[in-house]
């Protein structure tokens, strides 16, 4: 009964939109012909209206009615009336209106404060010329001509940003410890259980409208940062009615209609949900009465068989990428002038992809891996918004869910055991955000007095239910069977159930006074105030074969489908194990409380300071194994002067300090295994925060809407930076994270957006966009680090950070916009993974060309195609141990099956593919 009336509310809506009116136009000034943005049009005798966009395009329902009478006002330009007839519209040319300016305001289009220019190359600009510190940015306008599908693809176009593992941010060669992720203005939690990180691949890039990178510290922004502040803005009420379905499907070279293997799959995988077939059953006995030998084999059995033991692998070829979307939006204007709106979204993607022949050849490993990953992700946006005269108020909310299920299968030999091996890992990860954010805006009397606040709620989930684990091995080169590990319970034989929930709860309050004070000064000063809460519980079980049981030998010959089926469970072969320990969980929380004083002095039209002093004070409780607590008070200022050259340019200087605090589990004494690299992942107790003193400088020429050239120069000095390490210990790899005493970081970046009209007006619907940084670091180490090759080194370069960085591309539109044509070009310099020392060179990520392109045609206002390329030249990717010291890779010391120890050593190469996928969008 429900879902009929779910079904019949949706008809109605469908319906309303579907047989409704759209009336479509473009207003311009009647004077200069320029569009007038920010236009209100209402329709008399109804509450239906519209905003029109930065180029003056408007878009109004008009309902079922045949005639209506539409009143268009701008802030001074002289009230207009438009009377509106069906039988005389013509959809294809649509309305046009002009405006004629009032009090002899003939000089150009003036554009009420409250107009919004949503999502546009130009209005971005705009927002960067009138900041007060030093800021990048990619609009929506931007993100739509570039096949990027996730939040993650998007920042890599960003000036000085370059993406780790396709979702992790890297800001003028600062990795995501140093860099702070915000939605709409609020905290945004680390996603990843091992490292303080946002995966930004969890937001699909339709749902935002703005990204802004702010790289210059103010009082008024939470500090923990040193390269940027990313806000992902996402998407604003809209100038106008609208609802647009897209459906696109894709093609991977790699995967798509190649063979795809996969184990357990339930009915609801597809949507993004486990079924609970893959969880740990609340009856399964506790670690006590497993490990205290306090179970019958009865129960051993009946505790075995609760758990799913499907390891069949099935394989199929691998369907096509599906990427649904839906998006709908009102904007509603009453008598009084009053607007509310809401935009709705939902997203839906799945792909099935692989990582084909992944090569491993380092200390005594020489493996093949593939991995098989089928991902689905949900994702929903519901942004509501009331506007009065001297208030805003809105309420964002965003969910998303990614589930990721891997299925790795390895083969080759471990030269340290003197084995040849099979591998298995059946993994599942879900990862969820649910985020809700009130803010509010109120005018205070009639002073200029500006009141804003935030609250808001964040919940993110990584669940990873029944990760099992299973190797077989032989004598290396004979032709012996391979035998199923299961002696014991261990790296390569166990199932792992891990839950991490973390909510976090933020608010702030900001007050900003005008001051009579030289030209144009305010004083604002605020509170803000943070607190986390995680629960991050792990259980290692599995069983293991009891010697000398009943066809011992016949039962570790059987391929791995048939290792844990009922009769061979009810046989007694296996006992149940758990390696369960206290620091397998921990929980934490975290406070952040802040209060900071602002003062913004313009003092003259061209000369601006913007300046003050931020006071945080944080407090850090960790519960496991072992209890501790930090507690780190600091006093930040902050100073941002800017010299308006031009109204056109802008000279910008900065100083501000800022910190960089270890993640959770990073100091949790903790202890993780990542199979994929095969190495052990530790928590340091130890752990400090870093300290950073940073210095920009900055050139802006915003030479024409939505143009730019810019140059900057950075220097950043840091006290007891936090590094990850990688070395052996015993018969394992171990990953780690370190304070080092020192290190520097010392920069350059250019940004350029033109139109090719300035070499022959022919070419004035090409645009040309380039960004550059070249960067270099240095860290001191707290004592020499003995490398491989006997030489010694007492600096390197920070982790993550590339010599230089390069996006470029060129973007053709036709002048009616209905067809265009962009080519994208990203390349990043040799970079360090994971810091060595002794046994184990640098690790580095070498260059790879990355070039998209994206063609697109719109067939009539409402409905348009796209069909992107993604990854073209599929370069490798490659990560290897520097084994001579020499900083560039010459080829495997791996020759014929054995470790020559001549050359580097490969930590994993592979081609990801290239992708293409063609997407269509029909707008009612």
């Amino acid at each position: 009964m429900q879902i009929r009336l779910l079904l019949t509310g949706l008809l109605i809506i469908l319906s309303n939109y579907i047989f409704s009116q759209n009336i479509t136009g473009k207003i311009t000034n009647a004077v200069t012909g320029e569009p007038v943005a920010g236009a209100t049009l209402l329709i008399e005798g109804s509450n239906k209206g519209a905003i029109s966009e930065s180029d003056g395009a408007f878009r109004i329902n008009v309902g079922s009615n045949q005639s209506a009478t539409i009143k268009v006002t701008a802030l001074n330009y002289i009230t207009q009336t438009i009377p509106y007839k069906q039988e005389a519209y013509v959809a294809d040319s649509g309305l046009t209106v002009t405006l004629t300016p009032a009090s002899g305001e003939l000089a150009g289009v003036v554009v009420s404060a409250r107009a919004r220019q949503q999502g546009t190359v130009a209005s971005l600009y705009q927002a960067q010329r009138t900041s007060a510190s030093i800021s990048d940015g990619i609009s929506a306008e931007a993100i739509r001509k570039s096949p990027d599908r996730s939040t993650g693809d998007v920042l890599k176009r960003v000036s000085g940003t370059t993406i780790q593992d396709n979702k992790f941010v890297i800001i003028r060669g600062l990795n995501d410890r140093y860099n702070l992720g915000l939605t709409d203005g609020s905290l945004l939690p680390s996603t990843e259980p091992n490292r303080k990180a946002f995966s930004f691949d969890i937001i699909p890039s339709s749902m935002i409208d703005n990204m802004i990178i702010t790289k210059a510290g103010t009082p008024d922004l939470p500090a923990d940062f040193a390269g940027g502040v990313i806000n992902v803005i996402t998407k604003e009420v809209p100038t106008r009615k609208f609802i647009d379905f897209t459906l696109g499907i894709g093609y991977n070279s790699v995967a798509t209609f190649k063979d795809f293997r996969s184990g357990y799959r339930s009915g609801t995988d597809f949507l993004g949900f486990d079924n609970g077939a893959r969880q740990l059953p609340a009856s399964f006995p506790g670690t006590d009465a497993i490990e205290g030998r306090q179970l019958s084999q009865e129960q051993v059995n009946s505790a075995l068989l609760s758990l799913n033991n499907d390891f069949n692998i099935k394989t199929r070829k691998a369907l096509p990428q599906l990427n649904l979307q839906a998006n709908m939006g009102d904007l509603r204007i009453f008598e009084n002038g009053n607007k509310f709106g809401y935009t709705a979204g939902i997203t839906y993607t799945h792909s099935e992809t692989v990582k084909k022949d992944v090569l491993r050849q380092y200390d005594d490993y020489n493996y093949n891996d593939n991995t098989y990953k089928y991902s689905s992700n949900i994702g929903a946006l519901l942004n509501l918004s009331y506007q009065t005269e001297k208030g805003k108020y809105s309420f964002k909310n965003l969910y998303n869910r990614i589930f990721d299920d891997n299925l790795l299968y390895r083969e080759g030999s471990n030269l340290g055991r003197g084995s040849d091996i099979r591998f298995y890992a059946f993994d599942l990860i879900q990862k969820s955000l649910l985020k809700n954010t009130f803010k509010g805006e109120n005018k205070l009397g009639e002073n200029g007095v500006v009141l804003d606040y935030l609250a808001s709620f964040n919940l993110v989930t990584n669940n990873r239910p029944d990760q099992r684990k299973v190797g077989y091995s032989r004598s290396m080169g004979t032709s012996n069977a391979f035998i199923a590990d299961l002696g014991n319970l261990g790296r390569e034989n166990n199932r792992l159930f891990g839950d991490l929930n973390e909510k976090i709860y933020n608010g702030a309050v900001n007050l900003k006074v005008p001051v009579n004070l030289f030209e144009k000064s305010s004083v604002k000063f605020g509170g803000f105030a943070a607190y986390r809460d995680r629960d991050d519980k792990n259980r290692m079980i599995g069983p293991v074969i009891n010697p000398g049981g009943p066809n011992e030998e016949e039962v570790l010959r059987s391929p791995i489908d048939q290792l844990f089926t009922p009769g061979v469970i009810n046989s007694g072969i296996y006992s149940l194990k758990d390696l369960t320990q206290g620091q397998d969980r921990y929980t934490a929380n975290a406070g952040n409380y802040a209060g900071y004083v602002l003062l913004d002095n313009k003092f003259t039209n061209k000369l601006r300071l913007v300046w003050g002093v931020r006071y945080e004070y944080y407090k850090l409780n960790v519960n496991s194994s072992q209890n501790f607590s930090k507690t780190w008070t600091d006093v930040l200022p902050s100073a941002n002067f800017t010299y308006s050259i031009t109204p056109k340019t802008n000279l910008r200087a900065s100083y501000f300090r800022s910190l960089g605090r270890p993640e959770f589990r990073e100091v949790a004494p903790f202890y993780y295994y990542d199979f994929e690299r095969m190495a052990n992942v530790l928590g340091n107790p130890d752990l400090t925060r870093s300290q950073i003193d940073n210095f920009d400088l900055k050139y802006e020429w915003f030479m024409a809407p939505g143009e730019i050239i810019s140059a900057s120069l950075f220097y950043k000095k840091f006290r007891n930076t936090i590094e990850t390490s990688i070395y052996k210990a015993q018969s394992a790899l171990e990953v780690t994270t370190n304070n080092f005493p020192s290190a520097t970081n010392i920069g350059f970046e250019a940004e350029i957006r033109k139109k090719l009209n300035f070499i022959s007006e022919g070419l004035r619907q090409l645009e040309f966009y380039t960004n550059v940084a070249l960067i270099q670091s240095k860290v001191k180490l707290d004592g020499p680090l003995y490398l491989p090759d006997g030489s010694t080194i007492t600096d390197r370069p920070l982790t993550g950070q590339s010599p230089y960085a390069i996006n470029t591309g060129l973007s053709y539109q036709t002048r009616d916009n209905k067809f265009g044509a962009n080519v994208l070009y990203n390349r990043i310099g040799q970079r360090i993974d994971l810091v060595g020392g002794n046994l184990y060179g640098m690790v580095y990520e070498m260059p790879r060309n990355l070039l998209d392109a994206q063609v697109s045609y719109q067939v009539s206002p409402r409905s348009s195609f796209k069909l992107n390329a993604k990854d073209i030249l599929n370069a490798p990717i490659r990560f290897y141990f520097d084994q001579n010291g020499n900083e560039k890779f010459d080829g495997s010391s791996f020759q014929n099956g054995m470790n020559t120890l001549n050359k580097d050593w490969i930590l994993e190469e592979y081609r990801p593919g290239t992708t293409v996928t063609l997407s269509y969008t029909y707008k009612f």
